[in-house]
């Protein structure tokens, strides 16, 4: 109220006189009103006395002198209504005005009917500007006046005129009509009063409920905000989910939010993350129905009032009861990481929905980047474990070939040298075996070095080298029969990257075919497919193996082997695909890109 009180006293003097003229406005148009009216009264004076109301002299009527002094009125009511301290005064001027009209109504006589619109401003002024009950009496007095003054012509100037009933009976009516009028107009103003108050109540309704609306989507652009920033500033995917769980109900204050994350095997999700769940429906694994499929597949949040079309969801104890859901599907372009369901015991809105699904897909992009860090981690590891085993087997190789080669080739040196002395024909056959040894050891070098990083293969492009390492292989392969069959892809092109990475790949999976397999053939077929991708495919008819087996091992086996070449194979920008069955054989499909 302080506060209130000295706004209005801090008002500037403009307001001040805009609050104090702004009664007087009604009161200044009702004055040219009655300007009108008295242009009006001026013309019905002159008719009714024979044009002697101009000039102003000694000679004239009665009917003139009130006119004139009404004239008079209207100036000094009209200044008035300039002057807001006469206001007050003012606002009852429509009396005088009655008393003006009912006097010249008396002085005219047998033409009183003339002077009866002219009540009608001054009562239309008190039904509006009045309470009720004064316009009503306003009405009573001009219907009395009105009548006083013919009754009073008719027995005080003119007793001779004669009168009928039907004179009675209109004058009566006339006195009604103006006794109703104020009633009439009244209440029109009123019932439009409370009209225009009720349409002013809706529209101050309407602007609270937009600035509500207004402050909400502000505090939710504040939340998505914050959520942006910290889901920004975080690569644990377990915190990514904990926050989405914790923003969505500042949005939705839902029953149930469930995350479910695929299992790794097809068609199985699991409950990895929670708020309000059931006993027991935490890491519960779900299989997948044909509406789970399509709102995992969806592109936007899909709002249920039904769970009969997942019977999957109702598994989890959490949704039973609900009333409807979001499913908003977690995805990054075409890899789907699971479902974020948000279950109400109300229907949804629209605008929540698509509140929930902005700060979804915040939480993608977070979950996507943690994901690509632990990617990259595991990848790390892999590549450092990777080139440790290659050491290994470099250092493996070269003590078990070369190395023993050389230690071979020294002995027989120093016991050529010996020969040299005592048998001449020995020391020459002895030299010819010693040759022998030389020549397969550097044969051997050479390969190992051809099977680190083959020169040819950027100069002569990959049929020529896969040819050469195939004949090379073929001396170790014993009866194992290696079939290349590469006959379009002699001006075929790959990056230097990938054309290294596809060699090797090809060359870990003929070695351990050769190793392992116990196979009779293998078979290397390279061909160009129409969509501009490599298809390489390394097939063995030898024992194969349990894949499904070896999957549930391969993380303690600490080994790189066959089942790293698909992540080696994506590295390249393509995909690679395992299939082998146990007294079957393996076969391998590689696919990367070529260039244009």
């Amino acid at each position: 109220m302080a506060s209130s009180a000295q706004s209005s006293m801090q008002s500037s003097p403009s307001q001040r006189t805009t609050s104090a003229w702004s009664p007087l406005g009604g009161e200044r148009f009702y004055a040219m009103a009655r300007w009108v009216m008295i242009i009006l009264l001026g013309v019905v004076t002159q008719f009714l006395t024979n044009g002697s109301l101009w000039p102003i002299n000694g000679d004239l009527e009665s009917l003139d002198v009130i006119f004139w002094l009404y004239a008079g009125f209207a100036l000094i009511f009209t200044l008035l209504a300039f002057v807001p301290p006469a206001a007050g005064l003012v606002s009852l001027s429509y009396l005088f005005d009655i008393a003006f009209i009912s006097l010249m109504a008396f002085l005219g006589g047998e033409r009183i009917v003339i002077f009866f619109p002219l009540y009608l401003v001054p009562l239309t002024y008190a039904a509006i500007r009045q309470p009720l009950h004064i316009g009503v009496l306003s009405g009573a007095l001009a219907a009395v006046t009105y009548m006083a003054a013919f009754i009073g012509w008719r027995r005080l100037i003119a007793p001779e005129a004669l009168m009928t009933m039907l004179d009675y009976v209109a004058l009566a009516l006339r006195g009604l009509t103006l006794a109703i009028v104020p009633w009439v107009t009244g209440n029109l103003a009123e019932r439009q009063s409370e009209a225009n108050r009720y349409r002013v109540a809706q529209a101050q309704q309407e602007a609270e409920r937009a600035l509500q609306e207004a402050n909400a989507y502000r505090d939710q652009m504040r939340s998505l905000y914050q959520v942006a920033l910290a889901l920004g500033t975080t690569a644990d995917y377990r915190q990514v989910l904990d926050t989405l769980l914790r923003e969505s109900r500042k949005i939705v204050p839902y029953r149930a939010g469930v995350v479910l994350l695929s299992s790794g095997r097809p068609n199985e999700l699991y409950v990895a993350f929670g708020s309000n769940l059931a006993p027991g429906d935490l890491n519960r694994t779900v299989q997948m129905d044909s509406g789970l499929a399509t709102a995992l597949r969806a592109n936007m949040a899909q709002t249920i009032t039904s769970f009969a079309q997942f019977p999957s969801l109702q598994q989890i104890g959490a949704l039973r009861d609900c009333v409807s859901a979001a499913l908003i599907p977690l995805q990054v372009g075409m890899r789907a990481y699971g479902l974020f369901v948000v279950a109400t015991d109300h229907m949804l809105q629209t605008d929540q929905t698509e509140m929930l699904m902005a700060l979804a897909n915040y939480a993608i992009v977070a979950l996507h980047n943690a994901q690509l860090i632990f990617d990259l981690k595991e990848e790390r590891e892999k590549l450092l474990s990777r080139e440790e085993e290659v050491r290994h087997q470099l250092a493996r190789d070269l003590h078990d070939g070369p190395a023993q080669s050389m230690a071979v080739i020294t002995m027989k040196a120093e016991y050529i040298k010996r020969l040299l002395d005592r048998d001449p024909a020995q020391a020459l056959a002895e030299l010819d075996e010693l040759s022998t040894i030389a020549k397969r050891t550097n044969y051997e070098v050479r390969t190992m070095l051809f099977e680190l990083r083959p020169l040819m293969l950027e100069t002569q492009g990959l049929k020529v080298t896969l040819e050469q390492y195939l004949d090379r292989l073929r001396a170790k392969a014993g009866k194992t029969a290696i079939i290349l069959e590469a006959s379009d892809i002699d001006q075929l092109r790959l990056g230097s990257k990938v054309e290294g990475a596809l060699f090797n790949m090809i060359q870990e999976s003929v070695t351990n075919a050769i190793k392992h397999a116990n196979a009779a053939h293998i078979w290397v077929r390279l061909r160009q497919l129409q969509d501009k991708m490599l298809e390489v495919v390394i097939e063995d008819d030898g024992v194969g193996f349990d894949k499904a087996a070896l999957l549930k091992t391969y993380e303690k086996r600490g080994s790189f082997g066959l089942l790293n070449i698909d992540e080696r194979a994506r590295l390249a920008g393509g995909r690679a695909e395992i299939d082998s069955t146990p007294g079957k054989g393996t076969r391998i499909t590689i696919f990367v890109p070529v260039e244009s």
